[in-house]
């Protein structure tokens, strides 16, 4: 046959695999002419066309049957749509790209500032946030994960995790073990949906929710579980800490395989 090209030399001029060819047919995306005497493959010029608005869909990552379905419309609105839509959805993957890279490069600066980390026991290096403004949502762990329904909430992993101290008239501190605290990263892709979610969950009383504002002083601490009680135990000390809240905050976990792990964490107080 004059002026065709064989499935072969397709597959070469394009880069592609004979299978990919026979699955653009078996898909009646690009059926080919087929010899009847011998059952070759060929591929005219206008056949050309089509697969390389395939390829550039491909590329775009656009699903093949939604380029069958512009493909068979043979309308430029279609394919304007089409566009229009895909343009929407590399938008949507660039922000979460964006926010992956912000997450990526803090957590890196904190890993570095780990390696040369450790506890100030003078606590000469306390810091106060006069502007501090944050929600933590206390909830039972187990309830709050068997009632989540919302689909855009993909893990813990989307939460920082934080956990309350009360501090009582003699420098006893309290944990209260059976809550968890939750407040949302800033590089949360669906922040207004978890918002919206842990809202309503407040409202059901399924979730109380704390509003940490004003002036707080923060430390940061490196080391087991047990000796961040030790260090609590030692800052209350040292700023005579009565009936207040300590909050903290986990940052990192160094995990151990006898479970004692080590945690990077922030420890919030009022003055």
């Amino acid at each position: 046959m004059q002026n065709l090209l064989r499935i072969g030399q397709v597959s070469n001029l394009y880069g592609i695999s004979l299978d990919t060819l026979r699955y653009y047919d078996h898909k009646d995306l690009l059926k080919p002419i087929v010899d009847e005497q011998n059952g070759y493959r060929y591929y005219s010029l206008e056949h050309l066309d089509i697969l390389e608005m395939i390829l550039i869909g491909k590329y775009l990552e656009i699903p093949l049957e939604q380029m069958k379905e512009k493909i068979d419309s043979e309308s430029i609105d279609g394919y304007l749509a089409m566009m229009e839509e895909q343009n929407r959805f590399i938008e949507e993957k660039r922000t979460v790209l964006s926010k992956l890279n912000q997450y990526t490069s803090e957590m890196t600066d904190m890993l570095k500032n780990i390696q040369n980390f450790s506890n100030d026991n003078t606590f000469s290096k306390v810091a106060t946030e006069k502007d501090i403004d944050i929600n933590i949502y206390q909830v039972n762990l187990k309830n709050f994960l068997n009632n989540i329904e919302n689909t855009q909430i993909n893990g813990i992993e989307a939460f920082e995790q934080w956990i309350s101290y009360h501090v009582d008239d003699e420098n006893s501190i309290i944990e209260n073990s059976g809550m968890l605290g939750l407040s949302i990263h800033n590089h949360t892709i669906y922040v207004n949906e978890l918002y919206k979610y842990l809202d309503y969950a407040v409202e059901e009383e399924k979730v109380s929710k704390h509003h940490i504002s004003g002036s707080y002083r923060h430390i940061s601490f490196w080391g087991t579980e047990n000796e961040l009680q030790e260090y609590l135990h030692l800052l209350c000390r040292h700023f005579k800490l009565k009936n207040t809240i300590l909050h903290i905050k986990f940052c990192f976990a160094l995990l151990h395989k006898d479970m004692k792990h080590e945690y990077f964490a922030e420890i919030y107080f009022t003055k």
